[in-house]
C-alpha cells in the first residue's frame, strides 16, 4: 500500500507546495444541548503548513482526513486567505448540516434535485393553464375592487375595503393578477349597490380545496350536470343546481 509521500508524488503534488489538512475525530465542541445528535458532530483537528512537514501526520494518522493544497508556490498571499476562509467555514460547518436537514422536506428535495425541463406534457399543461388565465382575464367577468366599489358607490375614502371584507369572511372570492385581486361580477348582486349573492358562501364552502384560479375555471367551464351551462351564468336563476354541481365536483365525479 503506497504511503501518503508517495500518493502525493503520484498526483505529482510537489512537496513546497503550502498544503492544509482536515483531520476528523469524534469529539463534540459543542454542548449536547445545541445539537439534535450530538455525537456526530466531529472536532477538525486543522493543520497548516508545508506538504513535506504534514505528510507524517497523515501517514501515521488511523482517522479520515481531508487535504487542501495550494498549487501556488511561495508564501502566496491567495493561500492565505483561502486557507483562513476554510478554517473559519470549519468551525460552523455541523451548524450548517444541521440547518440544513432541518429545513421543509420541499426546501431539501429542491435542493438535491438537479434543475430539469419541463416535460412535454407539463409544457402543455402550463400552456393549458396560461391560455385559461387568459381567457379569464380577457372575458369582462372580473373587476378590481375599486372598480366594484366606484359601481356600489362605496366610501371613496377606503374603496376595497367592502370587497376584501367579503373575501375574507367567504362570501367571495378573488383571482391574483399582478399584485391586484380581481373579484368575479356574476358573484355579485348588482341592483342596489353591490353585495355578494347568498349562494356563493356555500358554493366556495364546498369548493374550499381548490386554489381561487380553479375555481374561477370551475365557475366558467361547462358543466355536463347543468346541461353543458357554466356556473356562473346559472347563479341567479338556478343557485341551487349550482350548488348541487359544486359538491359533486368536489365529490370527484368528473363532468363532461
Amino acid at each position: 500500500m503506497e504511503s501518503i509521500s508517495e500518493q502525493f508524488k503520484a498526483c505529482d503534488i510537489d512537496y513546497a507546495y503550502h498544503a492544509m489538512m482536515y483531520i476528523a475525530s469524534g469529539e463534540a465542541i459543542m454542548p449536547s444541548s445545541a445539537f439534535a445528535n450530538p455525537s456526530r458532530h466531529q472536532h477538525w483537528d486543522v493543520q497548516e503548513g508545508w506538504a513535506q512537514d504534514l505528510a507524517p501526520d497523515l501517514e501515521n494518522s488511523e482517522r479520515q482526513a481531508l487535504v487542501f493544497v495550494s498549487h501556488s508556490r511561495g508564501d502566496d498571499e491567495w493561500t492565505k486567505i483561502v486557507f483562513e476562509t476554510l478554517k473559519r467555514a470549519s468551525q460552523f460547518i455541523d451548524i450548517l448540516i444541521d440547518k440544513r436537514q432541518g429545513d421543509s422536506w420541499e426546501g431539501l428535495i429542491k435542493a438535491l434535485m438537479p434543475d430539469l425541463p419541463l416535460t412535454s406534457n407539463r409544457m402543455i399543461e402550463a400552456k393549458m393553464f396560461a391560455q385559461a388565465m387568459k381567457g379569464i382575464l380577457e372575458s369582462d367577468d372580473f373587476a378590481k375592487a375599486t372598480d366594484i366599489a366606484e359601481i356600489a358607490h362605496f366610501s371613496k375614502r377606503n374603496p376595497s375595503s367592502q370587497p376584501n371584507r367579503w373575501k375574507k369572511t367567504g362570501l367571495i372570492f378573488a383571482v391574483p393578477y399582478k399584485g391586484v385581486d380581481l373579484y368575479p361580477l356574476y358573484a355579485l348582486e348588482l341592483k342596489e349597490g353591490a353585495k355578494p349573492l347568498p349562494i356563493m358562501k356555500k358554493v366556495l364552502q364546498v369548493l374550499a380545496d381548490k386554489d381561487d384560479w380553479q375555481k374561477a375555471f370551475w365557475f366558467g367551464s361547462v358543466n355536463s350536470y347543468l346541461r353543458n351551462k357554466m356556473p356562473k351564468d346559472l347563479l341567479k336563476s338556478k343557485p341551487q343546481e349550482v350548488l348541487r354541481a359544486a359538491e359533486i365536483e368536489a365529490s370527484g365525479v368528473q363532468h363532461g
